[in-house]
């Protein structure tokens, strides 16, 4: 049986868990630019007195312990998370709490199909996101996308 239904206006629905590696490559990447951004105030206040120093040390500190706390508490609930898609003709659109985001097929510059993790990740000229599909439905999903992206589109498999 499929998990994903077709409505009367003939848009596609469905619901998929969020891939583990997908999320922890999210928090690898907070994680660093939050680490650069401490790294360069700790660099600056260098040029400063050796008070101002400690402070900034201590402060970068504390907030590199946030974000790390921050990151445990997303990984230890990572895999339960699910996202929200509907898919027309024309686009694929991610749901979000009081919001629905589209990319169109038209705008999408390079596609990357992973199987292995039942993923698409769509990039447009600015953003990117990653679709997640049912396990059984990987192929139809990732066919009707692939048939839609325009002959400029850079397909890459993983």
């Amino acid at each position: 049986m499929s998990a994903i239904t077709r409505d009367e206006r003939g848009t596609w629905h469905w619901v998929a868990a969020v891939d583990r590696t997908y999320e922890r490559k999210a928090f690898r990447i907070a994680f660093g630019v939050c680490g650069g951004i401490c790294l360069l105030f700790i660099l600056m206040s260098l040029l400063m007195d050796a008070e101002m120093l400690w402070v900034t040390l201590l402060s970068g500190l504390g907030v590199m312990a946030v974000v790390g706390g921050v990151c445990l508490l997303f990984e230890h609930s990572a895999g339960r998370r699910t996202q929200g898609y509907l898919m027309t003709e024309d686009a694929v659109s991610f749901r979000r709490p009081r919001q629905i985001v589209p990319f169109p097929f038209r705008s999408i510059r390079k596609a990357v199909v992973v199987p292995s993790r039942d993923m698409i990740e769509l990039y447009q000229a600015v953003g990117s996101g990653p679709v997640f599909v049912p396990h059984g439905d990987f192929e139809f999903v990732r066919d009707f996308i692939l048939e839609r992206l325009p002959d400029t589109a850079e397909i890459r498999y993983e």
